[in-house]
């Protein structure tokens, strides 16, 4: 990926990020006082919004990658959703037998578990292929 191309995320990247840790600290604490559940989905949706964003830009960035670049991202989104999959199932199933007490709040934990194991699987794939795995 050209070093502009690259400098351009980055920048998007860490302005998405800065505005998701502002509404967290400003808004979300709103969300859980708020009256009626419709004021309430508006804040929770509006917390959510940078993330999503920040979805797309790793889809585009990704997309303008090269095959082998792809590649990697591909194996490594595979690896993650596997295992963030079997664990989501084994906590489930312990869940379910009583084994184990969560509530509905360890949802929100599923996609930062996904992100973090994605982003190990890259380096462990990047460096089978040569690379450190945090180069660009």
């Amino acid at each position: 990926m050209p070093h502009p191309i690259l400098k351009n995320y980055r920048r998007n990247l860490w302005m998405l990020m800065s505005v998701y840790v502002a509404l967290m600290l400003l808004v979300f604490p709103l969300a859980r006082h708020a009256d009626g559940n419709v004021l309430k989905t508006v804040y929770a949706m509006l917390c959510v919004s940078p993330v999503i964003a920040v979805v797309w830009l790793m889809a585009a960035r990704i997309w303008h990658s090269d095959e082998l670049e792809q590649r990697l991202h591909l194996m490594a989104l595979s690896v993650a959703t596997g295992v963030v999959a079997v664990a989501s199932l084994i906590g489930g199933f312990l869940h379910s037998v009583h084994v184990i007490s969560v509530d509905g709040d360890i949802l929100i934990w599923v996609f930062p578990a996904l992100c973090m194991t994605y982003g190990l699987s890259r380096v462990l794939l990047a460096r089978r292929y040569g690379g450190s795995g945090c180069e660009e």
